[in-house]
């Protein structure tokens, strides 16, 4: 009867009382594709939120200008740009790597909503398309989401932080070491 052996865990750590959390961030992370992968992602998607905050300008020249109101939004937004990075990329881990059933709300529930609520959809390119797109749906959208941006800021950071602990939790559980019983 052979038994085999279930596990990824880097030979470095010890899986005896570390947090699931930290212990699934170093398995994945542990590879520099995966680094680079989180990293172009955040950084892509906060170019691209700086872009439609109004934060960012490539003509005439490229100026990036912070006023003193808009700093909660730029900070509330990098963050969700990390942690975004980090989820996509741990998704990408558990795809590639396991054969963990994930669902996928998981990866786009919160990716996503963090998506559309960081960008201020009113102040943007975005709220005239879907103003004339959607009418009066439009409009209301565009009004709601320029009235609750922080809000649903903060929404997207919890999501995302829930999908960082349910990709985590998937991840460590299915590396669960089985050795052949040394009792025999």
């Amino acid at each position: 009867m052979s038994e085999r052996k279930k596990t990824t865990l880097p030979p470095s750590s010890s899986s005896k009382g570390q947090n699931p959390l930290i212990l699934s961030f170093q398995i994945v992370f542990s590879k520099l594709v995966y680094i680079v992968f989180a990293a172009s992602i955040a950084i892509a998607f906060s170019i691209i939120s700086s872009i439609f905050d109004q934060l960012l300008f490539f003509y005439p020249i490229l100026v990036f200008y912070l006023p003193s109101d808009a700093i909660v939004g730029f900070i509330l937004a990098n963050i969700i740009a990390v942690l975004l990075g980090i989820v996509v990329s741990m998704n990408v881990y558990v795809f590639r790597h396991s054969k963990i059933k994930i669902r996928n709300t998981s990866l786009l529930s919160a990716s996503s909503l963090s998506v559309l609520s960081s960008i201020c959809v009113s102040c943007s390119s975005l709220g005239f398309f879907l103003i004339s797109v959607l009418g009066t749906v439009g409009v209301t959208v565009s009004a709601f989401v320029s009235n609750y941006q922080t809000p649903l800021r903060l929404l997207s950071i919890a999501l995302l932080i829930w999908a960082y602990y349910s990709v985590s939790n998937k991840l460590t559980k299915s590396c669960v070491n089985s050795y052949p019983n040394s009792s025999k």
